[in-house]
C-alpha cells in the first residue's frame, strides 16, 4: 500500500509541473520597470501567470497580480508563451508561478534592475552550439554569478532545428538558481540561426530585425545589440547612428555576433561591421564591444579607426578608443588564437564568458573560465559583486581585469584625428611661486605649502604654478589633464584645496606686480580634498583631480597657440584656512627640478580644419572656407586635402574667385547653430540658424525608429535663415532628424509625431 501511494503522489507531482517548462526572462524595455515571463506550454489551457512581491510559493491565488499571456507563437516544437509585465518597482524581488487549467508550475522569482545608476553585473558571450558539457557549465555559472542581465551573442544551437532548440532550452534551465531566481537573457542572432524569427519568436525581443537598445539605470548603461546576419549599411546603421547620437548615458556598450577583425586566422574579415561601425562606435563613446563567432578568447585595449601609416588592420591603439573583447565559448568548437594583432591584449582558446560589471566611474571586464563551474561558490543575492570561491578567472600577461575608467570617457574627435600625450614641468625657479597674505610673491622655497607655511609668518598662502611650452593643439579634445606633485613633508590632516586656471592664452610670469590672487580665472575650479601624503611619494595620492574641462577652455580660446604658457592657481578652503595642519606640502623647482611639479594632459586632436596662415588677405573673408571638390580655400590660401593632411596649394587672390563655390567647411557649423521645432510637430518641422555668417548647403533626412529613411531635403544655409519642411510623416510615433554636411554628422535630434 506504501508503494502504491508513493507511486500516486508521484504521477500527482507530474501532473501538476509536467503543463510547463522552458522557462526564460527577457526584456523589451526599462529593466527597472518591466519584464518579459516566457516558458513553453506543453499542455493545458489558459495559462496565466500570478505575481507579486512577497513569496506566496505555489499558492497563485494569494499573489496580488496576474496576467496573461502577451504573445503566443508555436515555433520550434514549442507552444512559446510570453507575460510581457509592466508598471513593476525597480529593485524589487517578484515571486511567480504559472497557474493552467492543470495545475500550477513551480514557483520562480525575479529582481528588476535599479531604477539609479547603482552598479551593475552583466555576462557576456556566446557560441554555445554543439558541446553540450562546456555549455551547461556556462549556464550553471550564471546561476551562481546572478547577473543583473545576460548579453548571448547568438549561435545558440548548431543547426536550427527543432530539436536542437527544445534541448538548448532544456540546458538554459541550469541558469535559475537553487532558489529559483532567474536572470533575464538579451539575445542576438548569429549565423547558426537560420532567420530572425528564431530570436523573434524564442524571445520576445522587441525588434524583429534584431537589433534593439536597453538602458539601465537612470542614465548608467545603455546595451545595443546588433544584427551580422542582415544588412548592416542602410537602415540598421541608420538607426545605430540616431541612437547613439540622441542619447545620453554614462556608459554604451555593443553586443553582436560577427567580429570585425576575428583572432582567428581563417575567419573572414568583418569589413562590413568596421567600415559602418567602427567610427560611429569611437566618435560616439561606445567603450565596450563584444564579439562572438570565431570561438576564440581575446581581449583588446582600446583601438580607434586609422587609415593612416602604422595602423594594424585598420586600428591603432588609442586611451580614448574601444575595446573590443570575445570570441564566442559558450560550447561551440574551440578554435586557436592564430592572428593577434598590435592592439590585442591577450589571447587563448579555452571555454569562457566575460564577467562585466558597470558602475558610474568605471567598467570592468573579466574572463571567466567554465569548465569548472560545479566547484564554484554562489555570490549571495544581497551582494553579487563578490567574487565567489574557486571561481576561475583567467590571469594573462597584461591583468586579469580590463578596466576602462570615467576619465577616459572622452571619446573620439572624427576623421583624421590623432591622440597624443603632453607632459610638462616646472622648468625654472620662478614659475613656482608661493604669495603671501600681503599679496607679494616669494619664488625661492625649496617646497611649496599648500597653503599654510610659518615661516617668517607667511600664514595662509596661494601657490601659482606657470608652465612653459605647453604644446596643445588649438581646439583639441581634452580627454584628461592633472597636475602631478612630489610629496616633500608627510601630511595626514584632512585638507580642502581649489585649483583654478589663468584665463590667458599665454600667462604672463608670477611677480608682486602680476601676482597668484589678481589674475581672472576660468569660470570651472576642481576642489581638491587630498588623502594622505608621505614624504618622497609621487603617485596617485599626490595627482590633481581632472581638470579637463578648464584645460579645454584654454585651448578653445581663439588667441591659444601651442606652445604658450599656462598658470594654474591652488588657494584653501574651509579646515585649510583655519587648520595650521591642515595642508599639504610638495617639492618646489629648488627642492630638485626632477621633483617639480608636472602637468600631464591627455588629447585628441582633429585633422579637419586647414591651417590658419593667412589671417589678413583682404578678399577673403577671415573665418570662412571656400570648396570645391577636394579643395578648399580658407584664408585666401587654397588647399587640398590628401590622406595625411592638408596640403598648401598657394593663395588665391580675387582671380580665383569665380572657380569657388562658397560654402562652409564642416567643422565650422555645429549642433548649437541649429534650433529644430516644434517638437511634438504635426505636419511641419521648422529648422532654423541663428548667430553665424556661414554658408552653405545641409543635408536633412528624417528617420523612423527603425532607421528606414521616411523624408530628405538638401537646402543653402545663411544667416538666421527659418527654413520649413514638410515630411508628410502620417503615423505618430518617434522619428529622427538629422542634419549633416558632406559626410559629417552635425545634429541629431528625437522628434515626436502627433
Amino acid at each position: 500500500m506504501k508503494k502504491i501511494f508513493l507511486l500516486l503522489l508521484s504521477i500527482v507531482s507530474i501532473s501538476i509541473y509536467a503543463s510547463n517548462d522552458k522557462y526564460r526572462l527577457t526584456l523589451r524595455d526599462d529593466p527597472a520597470t518591466t519584464i518579459v515571463i516566457g516558458w513553453n506550454q506543453i499542455s493545458g489551457s489558459n495559462p496565466r501567470v500570478y505575481y507579486g512581491t512577497t513569496d506566496f510559493g505555489t499558492n497563485y491565488s494569494s499573489y496580488p497580480f496576474s496576467m496573461a499571456p502577451t504573445k503566443a507563437v508555436s515555433y520550434k516544437g514549442m507552444n512559446n508563451n510570453f507575460a510581457r509585465l509592466t508598471g513593476l518597482q525597480p529593485n524589487t524581488a517578484y515571486y511567480f508561478v504559472i497557474r493552467d487549467s492543470q495545475g500550477t508550475s513551480r514557483r520562480l522569482w525575479f529582481k528588476t534592475a535599479p531604477a539609479n545608476n547603482s552598479r551593475l553585473s552583466f555576462i557576456a558571450g556566446g557560441d554555445s552550439r554543439n558541446n553540450r558539457t562546456p555549455r551547461r557549465n556556462a549556464n550553471l555559472l550564471v546561476s551562481k554569478l546572478k547577473p543583473h542581465a545576460v548579453l548571448f551573442g547568438g549561435d545558440m544551437t548548431d543547426d536550427d532545428t527543432n530539436s536542437q532548440w527544445q534541448t538548448w532550452f532544456n540546458d538554459w534551465q541550469l541558469t535559475i538558481a537553487s532558489d529559483g531566481r532567474m536572470f533575464p537573457i538579451i539575445a542576438a542572432r548569429g549565423n547558426h540561426e537560420d532567420s530572425n524569427n528564431s530570436i523573434y519568436n524564442l524571445f520576445d525581443v522587441p525588434s524583429s530585425s534584431i537589433y534593439y537598445a536597453i538602458t539601465f539605470g537612470n542614465n548608467l548603461v545603455r546595451t545595443y545589440t546588433l544584427n551580422t546576419e542582415i544588412s548592416i549599411s542602410g537602415n540598421q546603421t541608420n538607426w545605430l547612428r540616431n541612437d547613439l547620437t540622441s542619447t545620453n548615458t554614462i556608459w554604451k556598450i555593443a553586443q553582436y555576433h560577427k567580429p570585425m577583425r576575428p583572432h582567428v586566422r581563417f575567419k573572414s574579415e568583418g569589413n562590413s561591421q568596421y567600415g559602418n561601425w567602427a567610427r560611429l562606435f569611437y566618435d560616439n563613446n561606445v567603450k565596450l564591444v563584444v564579439e562572438c563567432d570565431a570561438h576564440t578568447v581575446k581581449t583588446t585595449w582600446p583601438v580607434r579607426p586609422s587609415s593612416s601609416s602604422g595602423n594594424d588592420e585598420g586600428f591603432k591603439r588609442d586611451a580614448n578608443g574601444t575595446t573590443y573583447v570575445g570570441e564566442g565559448c559558450w560550447g561551440a568548437p574551440l578554435r586557436s588564437n592564430d592572428d593577434n594583432k598590435d592592439w590585442t591584449r591577450n589571447s587563448g582558446r579555452f571555454n569562457q564568458f566575460k564577467w562585466i560589471f558597470v558602475d558610474e566611474n568605471k567598467i570592468e571586464t573579466r574572463t571567466i573560465r567554465v569548465d569548472n563551474a560545479s566547484s564554484v561558490g554562489s555570490v549571495s543575492n544581497s551582494n553579487v559583486f563578490q567574487i565567489p570561491s574557486n571561481l576561475d578567472i583567467w590571469s594573462p600577461s597584461n591583468g586579469s581585469v580590463v578596466t576602462i575608467n570615467k576619465d577616459d570617457n572622452g571619446g573620439g574627435s572624427g576623421g583624421g584625428s590623432d591622440s597624443g600625450t603632453m607632459e610638462v614641468a616646472i622648468a625654472n625657479g620662478s614659475d613656482d611661486v608661493e604669495e603671501r597674505e600681503n599679496g607679494t610673491i616669494y619664488a625661492n622655497s625649496s617646497d611649496l605649502e599648500m597653503v599654510y607655511d610659518s615661516y617668517e609668518d607667511n600664514g595662509y598662502q596661494k601657490v601659482g604654478l606657470r608652465f612653459r611650452g605647453v604644446n596643445l593643439p588649438k581646439n583639441a579634445t581634452i580627454t584628461s589633464a592633472y597636475l602631478q606633485f612630489n610629496a616633500d613633508e608627510s601630511n595626514s590632516t584632512s585638507a580642502e584645496l581649489e585649483i583654478s586656471l589663468h584665463d590667458s592664452s599665454n600667462s604672463p610670469a608670477f611677480s608682486n606686480s602680476n601676482n597668484v590672487s589678481d589674475r581672472a580665472t576660468f569660470s570651472s575650479k576642481v576642489i581638491w580634498n587630498p588623502s594622505s601624503w608621505s614624504s618622497g611619494q609621487n603617485g596617485s595620492a599626490q595627482r590633481s583631480p581632472n581638470l579637463k574641462t578648464m584645460v579645454q577652455s584654454l585651448v578653445n580660446k581663439s588667441s591659444w597657440n601651442s606652445g604658450n604658457s599656462a598658470s594654474f592657481l591652488i588657494k584653501g578652503r574651509g579646515n585649510s584656512l583655519t587648520s595650521t595642519s591642515a595642508k599639504r606640502v610638495a617639492d618646489s623647482y629648488e627642492g630638485g627640478s626632477a621633483k617639480a611639479a608636472r602637468l600631464i594632459v591627455n588629447y585628441t586632436s582633429g585633422n579637419n580644419t586647414p591651417p590658419d596662415i593667412c589671417a589678413g588677405v583682404s578678399n577673403w573673408q577671415s573665418g570662412v572656407s571656400y570648396s570645391v571638390g577636394s579643395k578648399v580655400v580658407y584664408q585666401g590660401f587654397l588647399f587640398e586635402r590628401t590622406s595625411s593632411g592638408w596640403t598648401n596649394l598657394g593663395a588665391c587672390g580675387s582671380s580665383r574667385s569665380a572657380e569657388v563655390r562658397k560654402i562652409a567647411y564642416p567643422p565650422l557649423v555645429e549642433a548649437t547653430s541649429f534650433d529644430v521645432y516644434p517638437n511634438p510637430f504635426d505636419n511641419q518641422i521648422k529648422i532654423s540658424l541663428k548667430n553665424t555668417l556661414l554658408e552653405g548647403i545641409v543635408n536633412v533626412k528624417v528617420f523612423d525608429v527603425t532607421g528606414k529613411e521616411v523624408y530628405k531635403e538638401s537646402f543653402e544655409i545663411h544667416k538666421n535663415i527659418e527654413k520649413t519642411i514638410t515630411p508628410n510623416i502620417k503615423a505618430a510615433g518617434i522619428y529622427f532628424l538629422n542634419i549633416q554636411q558632406g559626410e559629417r554628422n552635425i545634429k541629431t535630434q528625437m522628434l515626436i509625431k502627433k
